[in-house]
């Protein structure tokens, strides 16, 4: 952070310009609103750069997982974190107006939905208040006719299924080249059949079940939409356990004039797309009112980096599925949000760039 949040020394033209720097300073308070899917990781990837930037933030968790808001407050506690630098509020959606209209909170930091940042932000923009949105994701998984057919079958299984695809930046639409396709859709089912639902704490557990059985009654009816609209839709996994909120993983085609293929499934639904060369999948890959994250197969690793700057997303992983890590910085573009978490630009989100200049001289401007 102390390197991060350096005095950057500028560049000026004149010497009677002055000596000038960037300085970075917290503004005061972020609120910080939060999903379920990822309970604890999620508050500590944004209190994490807020605090060490010199912030100090208020935290609204999803209604659903209270014990992990909560076990953040001891923690903070333990930790040694001054009193007030982090708090947690069980808010009603309501209250988020009120929190942001206080004139001591410069911003809001959200993930979650779609519709749940629409709110957020124009509540935010209203109060002129600063927000980064980091919303839902459609990721495109393109697989090219040199692609190293057994990783990227190995990938697209976990990508698509972690966390049983409960995931803004799952592989969720997977788009392959024609050379290969039928050969990789073989391998595929093949994995996904693999795959084994059972107690999520137990070890040999591959497939969770989802967060609620109103969100698996949710994933399903959208299923049944999608193929009212002409989507051809496949049972690929093996049955699930019947007491739970298991989902059957399943694969559907014939999108390409469905307006499903603008949809997100958040749950083990495979959309899968044959591409007749690489501009095609790059013209697939960029159908898609979100921008969050993405993946490029192939052996040629200039060819993947090349493919990867076509694609209109925030991020873009060649020969591996979208990855998140402390160092690198993650967020998206159009209806996935705006904005960056992690590393030097999400430290930098909600500080004061502040230009300091030294000038000595006495003429005016």
């Amino acid at each position: 952070a102390e390197r991060l949040l350096a005095a950057e020394p500028l560049p000026v033209k004149n010497p009677e310009e002055g000596r000038a720097m960037l300085v970075h300073e917290p503004q005061g308070i972020v609120l910080a609103i939060e999903p379920w899917n990822f309970p604890y990781y999620q508050i500590a990837r944004i209190i994490a750069p807020q605090l060490s930037a010199g912030n100090t933030v208020l935290l609204k968790h999803a209604s659903n997982v209270p014990q992990s808001a909560a076990a953040f407050d001891d923690l903070m506690v333990k930790a040694g974190l001054p009193d007030g630098a982090f708090h947690n509020l069980y808010l009603a959606r309501h209250h988020t107006e009120t929190v942001l209209n206080d004139t001591r909170v410069c911003g809001v930091a959200l993930t979650g939905s779609e519709g749940a940042g629409a709110i957020v932000a124009s509540v935010a923009g209203k109060a002129l208040k600063k927000a980064t949105m980091e919303l839902g994701g459609s990721d495109a998984f393109i697989v090219l006719d040199d692609a190293d057919l057994e990783k990227a079958v190995k990938w697209a299984v976990f990508g698509r299924h972690w966390n049983s695809g409960q995931v803004c930046v799952s592989a969720k639409r997977l788009i392959v080249a024609d050379a290969i396709y039928d050969q990789f859709v073989e391998l595929y089912k093949k994995g996904v059949a693999e795959l084994r639902a059972g107690d999520p704490m137990a070890p040999e557990t591959t497939l969770a079940p989802l967060s609620s059985q109103k969100a698996a009654d949710d994933l399903a009816a959208q299923v049944e939409q999608a193929r009212e609209l002409g989507a051809v839709v496949e049972v690929i996994g093996a049955p699930v356990p019947e007491k739970g909120a298991f989902f059957r993983p399943l694969l559907m085609t014939n999108l390409e004039s469905n307006p499903a293929r603008h949809w997100e499934f958040f749950g083990p639904v495979t959309q899968l797309y044959r591409a007749k060369d690489e501009n095609d999948a790059v013209r697939i890959a960029n159908d898609s009112p979100y921008g969050l994250g993405g993946s490029v197969f192939t052996r040629n690793t200039e060819r993947g980096v090349a493919v990867a700057r076509r694609i209109y997303t925030g991020m873009v992983f060649v020969n591996h599925p979208t990855m998140v890590k402390a160092d690198l910085p993650f967020g998206g573009v159009a209806r996935s949000g705006y904005g960056r978490e992690l590393i030097g630009l999400g430290i930098k989100e909600f500080v004061n760039h502040k230009l300091i200049d030294v000038v000595d001289i006495d003429a005016p401007f």
